[in-house]
């Protein structure tokens, strides 16, 4: 009887905590970038922007709700430091930094912050833990650094028409290459994001390495280093990211190219549209890193429909990025080639376990739901079309912002300045939702909790 009275302990999930610690620095970092002391003299923001700014810049997102659409303009070095310390703790994420200041006052993980780290870098194992926590930052800075390092020679002696003086070359290069690392998509150049860059090759090689490798996660870039990038020795997770990543990459680039070119094609009077390297860096950028060479407002209905799927599919498991991501549609399609050719999914040699291939199902049919509902609401809010700087917005416009936010990707139109209240909290809970929810429902909700092992009498139910 004693038993029964003894008090439970309070523990937090660690997908709870996981939320929780997102939702806080949100929050605080919303607060200060309303303070006064964060802008420049002259600007003031109302709290849902400041809100929205947070959301975007700790989910790593990257869209703007600003009226001017600029952060470079709005905001002083302490406000511009504060929104790079967000990208930096949404990148790395909560439970790796609630790590790090673990470890500098213990040199011990309990149980419960394991399982808190594990969950959050989406690995079965507590093999190793403290190594790939240490590499983790170790990558993150090794790159962030270099590509600092590349992007304040390029811009400092190639952009001097842009950029002026070595403060603000160094400034805008730190910023830009923990923003793309980060696949975060934030910028200093206002509403315009890299076009006036568009034909410098070098600057647009430089974000889209960092772009990618952001995206590919640690475990895939430690795994690829520590094998000696021996494809056939890799992870079954290594071979499938890199895979997806490269064909998405291409057939990206391809399509949208010929999308925004086929008028061109067909009557060679007419204008061309983007060129091949415009299409490659929006290819890349768009599985959630948010930078653009290319004024969206001005594409093709075609190309705007494939940004959205590939907005969708987004980057990897333990990357930096958002979307769905590339092994969830992988499994995906092994599962449906399993249903044409009779054999288990499998892929590199190796089956694809049902308990992944399920996952999948979820994850895909959840993120499909949530886009659907928060876009009822924002059609809703915004009822018909929207003008702004001299355009007009409509529906498609308000489908791939939404596409951009739940994907953590920061590509807009240029409607998102222009949205209502209403829509603005619709698109900062997209944002939130991409960068917490697909985790906590793959790695948490729908964990086997050996109950009900009984099945009903199996029936069948006619299809198609």
């Amino acid at each position: 009887m004693v038993s029964l009275f003894k008090k439970r302990k309070f523990e937090i999930r660690p997908i709870a905590f996981i939320c929780i610690a997102f939702l806080l620095v949100i929050l605080i970092g919303s607060l200060f970038l309303r303070a006064p002391f964060s802008l420049n003299e002259g600007y003031s923001v109302d709290y849902i922007d400041a809100l929205f700014t947070s959301t975007s810049a700790t989910c790593v997102t990257g869209l703007v709700s600003l009226p001017n659409s600029s952060i470079g303009d709005t905001y002083n070095l302490f406000g511009r430091f504060v929104i790079a310390i967000l990208i930096q703790i949404g990148g790395l994420g909560a439970a790796t930094l609630a790590m790090a200041f673990i470890l500098i006052i213990s040199s011990k993980l309990t149980l419960s912050q394991q399982n808190l780290v594990k969950e959050s870098w989406n690995i079965s194992s507590f093999k190793g833990l403290k190594k790939i926590f240490l590499l983790n930052f170790l990558i993150t800075f090794i790159a962030e650094f270099v590509g600092a390092f590349l992007l304040f020679f390029d811009l400092y002696f190639l952009h001097s028409d842009v950029i002026k003086g070595v403060d603000e070359a160094f400034g805008h290069a730190f910023f830009l290459s923990v923003s793309a690392f980060n696949n975060a998509g934030f910028d200093l150049f206002g509403g315009t994001s890299l076009i006036n860059f568009s034909s410098d090759v070098f600057l647009n090689l430089v974000i889209s390495i960092l772009i990618i490798l952001g995206g590919l996660g640690y475990l895939v870039i430690i795994d690829v280093v520590s094998k000696r990038c021996n494809f056939k020795k890799l992870s079954l997770h290594s071979k499938v990211v890199l895979t997806m990543t490269l064909f998405l990459i291409v057939t990206g680039t391809i399509t949208i190219y010929l999308s925004e070119n086929m008028t061109h094609f067909i009557d060679i009077t007419e204008p061309s549209g983007m060129n091949f390297l415009e299409s490659f860096f929006l290819s890349v950028s768009t599985r959630t890193a948010g930078f653009t060479t290319y004024n969206l407002y001005d594409a093709r209905i075609a190309s705007i429909l494939l940004m959205n799927v590939l907005m969708f599919i987004g980057a990897s498991p333990g990357g930096t990025g958002g979307g769905v991501k590339t092994t969830t549609i992988f499994a995906l399609f092994a599962r449906l080639r399993s249903g044409i050719d009779g054999r288990h999914p499998h892929a590199f040699r190796r089956s694809i376990s049902k308990d992944t291939v399920n996952k999948s199902f979820i994850l895909f049919f959840l993120s499909v739901l949530f886009l659907i509902f928060f876009i009822l609401l924002i059609f809703c809010f915004e009822g018909g079309s929207i003008e702004g700087n001299g355009n007009t917005y409509d529906s498609l416009d308000y489908v791939f912002d939404a596409f951009s936010a739940f994907a953590t990707v920061g590509l807009s139109v240029g409607v998102t300045p222009f949205f209502s209240v209403g829509s603005k909290l619709c698109l900062i809970s997209l944002m939130y939702i991409g960068r917490i929810g697909p985790m906590s429902i793959s790695l948490s909700l729908f964990k086997s909790r050996g109950l009900h092992k009984w099945t009903y009498v199996e029936d069948s139910l006619p299809i198609g």
